[in-house]
């Protein structure tokens, strides 16, 4: 558990730079620079103060408690599920941690630190970073996963307010500035329309590249579909609840009992990649037959019998079953379920 949760603030320490990011000059124009006197007589300054972090070094007081908001942002995040639905940006990290590499939590917790102290008035540290709009857009920033919206940036500087108003620094004569540099970034940290959701792949994981149980290298988005893929296999084999299933398998089944295990996997990984270019994946893309061709039997002779209605629904009942075996959550399990319920997809299907 405390790896875990070790795992969860590093994870979100990078909503925090993400949110912040700027480079150029350009860029710091758009945040409204604070009067020098703010860092100073509101934030401590450059009273030098023993480092809690880093024992025998001194530190700036207004840097030190700048960065302890920074981390109480962060530890607000990791710790209350109302911040949930900013961790699918970070994915990057959340494999760097799990990996031991500390050095992008390093650079983050500088880099995020540096751009407040800066923006504040501070004469001592200048931040130097990526510009706001690279930052946020995933095409120009690999470590970035998704384009962010106006809830989700309201979300964090919710948390960010919290957390300083803890740290008590809740007087309006700091949060009003500190929320008018907030709202400065605003437009070119927002770059995905209201009301539209992260691609589900993304959420699930993305393009990080993870070890799998059998020690391959595998996108983090792709780990969850395949095991589901699997576990529905499984079960359609050798759960009675879906018995009335198996005589559309008689060929991989044969298969199985006789060792031979290439049909399995085959199906596995195409339906796997179907799955994957459905919700989002750029990378595992389904090259296999079409869905009307794979389940007509006069075409496909890996397939006897055509699908009923009733069947494909007991199908899909075997997809929620193994989804939730793996521990997916149920908001996910519903969005599965729409896709495989879909017209077109079961219109192919279903031919019986």
């Amino acid at each position: 558990m405390k790896r875990l949760n070790q795992f969860s603030v590093l994870l979100l320490l990078m909503t925090a730079v993400v949110f912040w990011s700027c480079n150029d000059k350009d860029d710091m124009d758009q945040i409204k620079e604070m009067d020098d006197s703010f860092y100073a007589t509101k934030l401590g300054g450059e009273m030098m103060v023993a480092d809690p972090s880093n024992d025998g070094q001194m530190i700036e007081q207004g840097y030190l408690n700048l960065r302890t908001i920074v981390t109480g942002t962060v530890l607000k995040i990791a710790s209350e599920d109302k911040y949930a639905e900013l961790r699918p940006y970070f994915n990057v990290l959340l494999a760097e941690v799990g990996a031991d590499d500390m050095s992008g939590f390093n650079a983050l917790v500088k880099d995020f630190t540096d751009l407040l102290a800066e923006s504040t008035g501070a004469k001592n540290f200048t931040y130097s970073g990526m510009s706001m709009a690279d930052a946020h857009n995933p095409e120009a920033n690999d470590r970035m996963n998704g384009m962010i919206d106006n809830e989700d940036f309201d979300l964090f500087v919710e948390a960010v307010v919290e957390v300083a108003t803890d740290a008590g620094f809740g007087d309006q004569e700091i949060l009003g500035p500190v929320g008018q540099l907030l709202e400065g970034t605003r437009d070119a940290i927002v770059q995905r329309e209201d009301g539209t959701m992260i691609d589900l792949y993304t959420r699930l994981g993305g393009t990080v590249m993870v070890e799998d149980a059998d020690g391959n290298m595998e996108e983090a988005g792709y780990l969850p579909l395949k095991a589901v893929v699997t576990e529905t296999v499984l079960l359609v084999a050798s759960d009675p609840e879906f018995a009335d299933l198996k005589p559309y398998f008689p060929v991989l089944l044969a298969e199985v009992g006789a060792g031979d295990m290439s049909g399995f996997n085959t199906l596995v990984e195409n339906f796997s990649d179907l799955l994957a270019q459905s919700i989002g994946s750029t990378n595992y893309m389904y090259e296999g037959m079409n869905m009307a061709d794979a389940h007509n039997p006069d075409v496909n002779p890996r397939m006897t019998g055509k699908i009923t209605s009733a069947d494909y629904d007991l199908f899909i009942q075997a997809v929620v079953k193994a989804a939730t075996n793996k521990g997916v959550p149920e908001s996910v399990i519903a969005e599965f379920g729409a896709l495989l319920t879909s017209e077109g997809l079961k219109g192919a299907i279903v031919q019986g």
